[in-house]
Protein backbone atom coordinates (compact mmCIF):
# COMPACT_ATOMS: atom_id res chain seq x y z
CA UNK A 1 0.00 0.00 0.00
CA UNK A 2 1.16 3.49 -0.81
CA UNK A 3 2.10 5.44 2.34
CA UNK A 4 0.05 8.53 3.06
CA UNK A 5 2.15 11.47 1.82
CA UNK A 6 2.50 14.75 3.64
CA UNK A 7 -0.05 17.30 2.52
CA UNK A 8 -0.84 20.94 3.19
CA UNK A 9 -4.32 20.18 4.62
CA UNK A 10 -4.62 20.39 8.38
CA UNK A 11 -5.92 17.01 9.50
CA UNK A 12 -6.41 16.44 13.21
CA UNK A 13 -6.63 13.29 15.35
CA UNK A 14 -10.34 12.84 14.54
CA UNK A 15 -9.56 13.00 10.84
CA UNK A 16 -6.81 10.40 11.20
CA UNK A 17 -9.08 8.06 13.21
CA UNK A 18 -11.66 8.41 10.43
CA UNK A 19 -8.93 7.64 7.88
CA UNK A 20 -8.20 4.34 9.64
CA UNK A 21 -11.90 3.46 9.47
CA UNK A 22 -12.02 4.23 5.75
CA UNK A 23 -8.77 2.37 5.05
CA UNK A 24 -9.91 -0.70 6.99
CA UNK A 25 -13.27 -0.67 5.21
CA UNK A 26 -11.59 -0.47 1.79
CA UNK A 27 -9.26 -3.34 2.62
CA UNK A 28 -12.05 -5.58 3.93
CA UNK A 29 -14.98 -4.71 1.67
CA UNK A 30 -13.47 -3.47 -1.60
CA UNK A 31 -9.90 -4.55 -2.19
CA UNK A 32 -10.62 -8.30 -2.46
CA UNK A 33 -13.17 -7.82 -5.27
CA UNK A 34 -12.51 -4.40 -6.81
CA UNK A 35 -10.82 -5.93 -9.88
CA UNK A 36 -14.08 -7.76 -10.59
CA UNK A 37 -15.95 -4.48 -10.23
CA UNK A 38 -13.64 -2.91 -12.81
CA UNK A 39 -14.11 -5.84 -15.18
CA UNK A 40 -17.90 -5.76 -14.75
CA UNK A 41 -17.96 -1.94 -14.79
CA UNK A 42 -20.22 -1.99 -11.76
CA UNK A 43 -19.70 -1.29 -8.06
CA UNK A 44 -22.32 -3.31 -6.15
CA UNK A 45 -25.14 -1.40 -4.45
CA UNK A 46 -24.38 -3.32 -1.26
CA UNK A 47 -20.93 -1.69 -1.12
CA UNK A 48 -22.57 1.74 -1.27
CA UNK A 49 -25.00 0.81 1.51
CA UNK A 50 -22.21 -0.51 3.73
CA UNK A 51 -20.22 2.67 3.12
CA UNK A 52 -23.29 4.68 4.11
CA UNK A 53 -23.76 2.66 7.30
CA UNK A 54 -20.35 3.70 8.60
CA UNK A 55 -20.52 7.34 7.51
CA UNK A 56 -18.37 7.36 4.38
CA UNK A 57 -21.00 8.91 2.10
CA UNK A 58 -21.72 12.63 2.22
CA UNK A 59 -20.03 13.25 5.60
CA UNK A 60 -20.61 17.01 5.33
CA UNK A 61 -24.41 16.70 5.17
CA UNK A 62 -25.98 18.38 8.21
CA UNK A 63 -27.17 16.10 11.00
CA UNK A 64 -30.75 17.31 10.44
CA UNK A 65 -30.74 15.32 7.18
CA UNK A 66 -29.03 12.19 8.50
CA UNK A 67 -25.43 13.25 7.87
CA UNK A 68 -22.52 13.68 10.22
CA UNK A 69 -22.16 17.45 9.72
CA UNK A 70 -18.38 17.20 9.36
CA UNK A 71 -15.89 19.39 7.52
CA UNK A 72 -14.75 18.76 3.93
CA UNK A 73 -11.53 17.16 5.16
CA UNK A 74 -13.54 14.00 5.77
CA UNK A 75 -14.62 13.92 2.12
CA UNK A 76 -10.97 14.33 1.14
CA UNK A 77 -9.95 11.41 3.33
CA UNK A 78 -12.58 9.14 1.76
CA UNK A 79 -11.42 10.15 -1.72
CA UNK A 80 -7.74 9.65 -0.87
CA UNK A 81 -8.31 6.20 0.62
CA UNK A 82 -10.47 5.06 -2.30
CA UNK A 83 -7.68 6.10 -4.64
CA UNK A 84 -4.88 4.54 -2.55
CA UNK A 85 -6.79 1.25 -2.42
CA UNK A 86 -7.83 1.22 -6.08
CA UNK A 87 -11.54 1.33 -5.34
CA UNK A 88 -13.48 2.42 -8.47
CA UNK A 89 -16.56 3.77 -6.64
CA UNK A 90 -17.80 7.23 -7.68
CA UNK A 91 -18.11 8.60 -4.15
CA UNK A 92 -16.48 11.89 -5.18
CA UNK A 93 -19.27 12.75 -7.59
CA UNK A 94 -21.90 11.55 -5.13
CA UNK A 95 -20.61 13.24 -1.95
CA UNK A 96 -18.69 16.24 -3.26
CA UNK A 97 -20.74 17.41 -6.24
CA UNK A 98 -24.35 16.22 -6.48
CA UNK A 99 -24.94 16.26 -2.73
CA UNK A 100 -23.45 19.74 -2.33
CA UNK A 101 -25.75 21.11 -5.05
CA UNK A 102 -28.78 19.77 -3.22
CA UNK A 103 -27.56 21.14 0.13
CA UNK A 104 -26.92 24.56 -1.39
CA UNK A 105 -29.84 24.91 -3.81
CA UNK A 106 -32.48 22.33 -2.93
CA UNK A 107 -35.78 23.13 -1.31
CA UNK A 108 -36.39 21.97 2.23
CA UNK A 109 -38.71 19.29 0.90
CA UNK A 110 -36.04 18.02 -1.53
CA UNK A 111 -33.40 17.97 1.19
CA UNK A 112 -35.64 16.01 3.56
CA UNK A 113 -36.54 13.51 0.84
CA UNK A 114 -33.15 12.93 -0.75
CA UNK A 115 -30.25 13.73 1.56
CA UNK A 116 -30.87 10.89 4.05
CA UNK A 117 -30.99 8.49 1.08
CA UNK A 118 -27.70 9.88 -0.28
CA UNK A 119 -26.06 9.49 3.15
CA UNK A 120 -27.26 5.90 3.60
CA UNK A 121 -26.28 4.77 0.10
CA UNK A 122 -29.89 3.88 -0.67
CA UNK A 123 -29.79 6.40 -3.53
CA UNK A 124 -26.69 6.64 -5.71
CA UNK A 125 -26.40 9.92 -7.59
CA UNK A 126 -25.24 10.36 -11.17
CA UNK A 127 -24.39 13.13 -13.61
CA UNK A 128 -25.03 12.97 -17.35
CA UNK A 129 -23.03 15.68 -19.10
CA UNK A 130 -20.93 14.02 -21.79
CA UNK A 131 -22.52 14.06 -25.25
CA UNK A 132 -21.34 12.90 -28.67
CA UNK A 133 -19.26 15.66 -30.23
CA UNK A 134 -19.26 17.92 -27.15
CA UNK A 135 -17.50 15.98 -24.42
CA UNK A 136 -18.24 17.79 -21.16
CA UNK A 137 -18.52 21.27 -22.70
CA UNK A 138 -21.68 22.39 -20.93
CA UNK A 139 -22.24 25.31 -23.31
CA UNK A 140 -22.38 22.94 -26.29
CA UNK A 141 -24.82 20.42 -24.79
CA UNK A 142 -27.89 19.83 -26.94
CA UNK A 143 -30.00 17.55 -24.73
CA UNK A 144 -33.20 19.24 -23.66
CA UNK A 145 -36.05 18.53 -21.28
CA UNK A 146 -39.49 19.95 -22.04
CA UNK A 147 -42.44 19.81 -19.69
CA UNK A 148 -45.32 17.77 -21.08
CA UNK A 149 -48.23 17.72 -18.65
CA UNK A 150 -46.98 16.37 -15.33
CA UNK A 151 -43.70 14.93 -16.69
CA UNK A 152 -40.73 15.87 -18.85
CA UNK A 153 -39.74 14.62 -22.29
CA UNK A 154 -35.96 14.38 -22.59
CA UNK A 155 -34.39 14.55 -26.05
CA UNK A 156 -30.71 13.92 -26.68
CA UNK A 157 -28.00 11.40 -26.00
CA UNK A 158 -25.14 10.87 -23.60
CA UNK A 159 -21.91 8.97 -24.09
CA UNK A 160 -20.97 8.57 -20.43
CA UNK A 161 -22.92 8.93 -17.22
CA UNK A 162 -20.86 8.84 -14.02
CA UNK A 163 -22.37 6.39 -11.49
CA UNK A 164 -25.04 5.26 -13.97
CA UNK A 165 -26.38 1.76 -13.59
CA UNK A 166 -27.90 -0.35 -16.30
CA UNK A 167 -31.39 -1.62 -15.43
CA UNK A 168 -31.47 -5.26 -14.36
Amino acid sequence: MTPTPSRPLAYNEDHEAFRETVRSFCRRKAYPTSNDWEANRLVPKEFWRKAGEIGLLCPTVPEAYGGLGLDFGYNSIVNEELAYNGVPAGFTLHSDIVCDYLVAYGSEEQKEQWLPRFVSGETITAIAMTEPGTGSDLQAIRTSAKKDGNHYVVNGSKTYITNARMPT
